[in-house]
């Protein structure tokens, strides 16, 4: 039976997004081989933050290195696009005049500077792939003003055919960096269940929280997230502590992190711990651009006060 170009071409799309699953690394290939097949000038996978309406980490190909900087440093909090990405239903594909007109698109900053510079790449499509209530995942390409007629239905349809398989490896690699994440607490003594636990770069930007994470974000009192995502003790001196241990881990040879606490006003005090993690070892972790260099956990556990001799009987 003779298998047609464009099926052999399929087909490895589907093993690059199925070994992703367990590979990271092997999203970079598919995202090239994506762009081959449809013809469109890039395509991107990421993931956008809700709280700080910024994407926290890419992979790309296609795209000029120093745009894809400025998109990081400045342009990701002015997309245009965004909001589509908050509103879309999972699992179906948005041409790009569905997220907003070109109208529209033409009278904003994003398209003037940072769209229209790079050959009109007004076109495209996306899809998400996952959301949860802080973040949501998506893969997408941009096409030429010039190439749309013959390349944006292209692409669409290539995405809709991969979306469940593409949709499958994102929800096991979240699975994965759950397990990876929840077993370095372990090694570290304390219980995932009673822990807060945060994925953080090296700028402090939250890429993860558990459950009791999110509550202490929500409340605001011992920590917050600001306006690009990092994370930020209310209090001087955790504040300071945790700047000095980034510092350390990230810049420092040999950096070693003290354990160091966090407290508000009388409330029982929170042992803090961080421990760095290579973004291998947590798969769905979106690493990309020019920061690559891991993560750290800073895991938050309520010290206990000592049991009285009223407390035992």
């Amino acid at each position: 039976m003779n298998i047609s170009t464009k099926e052999i071409g399929y087909r490895r799309l589907v093993d690059l997004a199925q070994a992703a699953a367990l590979d990271q690394r092997q999203w970079d290939w598919f995202l090239k081989a994506l762009s081959e097949m449809s013809g469109i000038s890039g395509t991107h996978l990421f993931v956008h933050d809700y709280r700080s309406n910024i994407a926290l980490g890419y992979r790309e190909h296609g795209y000029d290195p120093e745009f894809m900087d400025s998109f990081e440093r400045h342009f990701s909090a002015l997309n245009a696009w965004a909001p589509a990405y908050l509103s879309a239903t999972a699992g179906r594909v948005v041409r790009s005049t569905s997220a907003i007109s070109d109208a529209e698109m033409e009278k904003t900053e994003f398209y003037n500077d940072w769209v229209r510079p790079q050959e009109d790449i007004i076109g495209g499509a996306f899809t998400v792939l996952a959301r949860d209530r802080t973040h949501v995942t998506l893969i997408g390409g941009n096409v030429r003003r010039k190439d749309r007629d013959a390349l944006e239905g292209r692409l669409q349809n290539l995405l809709q055919r991969l979306t469940p398989t593409l949709h499958h490896s994102v929800q096991v690699c979240r699975m994965l960096g759950r397990f990876a994440i929840d077993n370095a607490v372990l090694r570290e003594g304390m219980e995932p269940e009673d822990t807060a636990i945060f994925a953080l770069d090296r700028r402090g930007q939250v890429q993860f929280a558990n459950r009791f994470g999110m509550k202490l974000l929500d409340d605001g009192d011992v920590v917050q997230q600001d306006l690009r995502a990092r994370l930020r003790f209310t209090e001087p001196q955790p504040r300071a502590a945790f700047g000095r241990i980034l510092r350390d881990l990230f810049e420092a040879d040999n950096g070693i992190a003290l354990p160091f606490f966090a407290k508000v006003q009388s409330r029982t005090p929170f042992l803090c711990r961080t421990v760095p993690v290579h973004g291998a070892h947590i798969p769905w972790l979106m690493t990309g651009g020019t920061d690559v260099s891991g993560y750290v956990l800073l895991l938050m556990r309520r010290v206990l006060p000592p049991m009285t001799g009223q407390d035992r009987l």
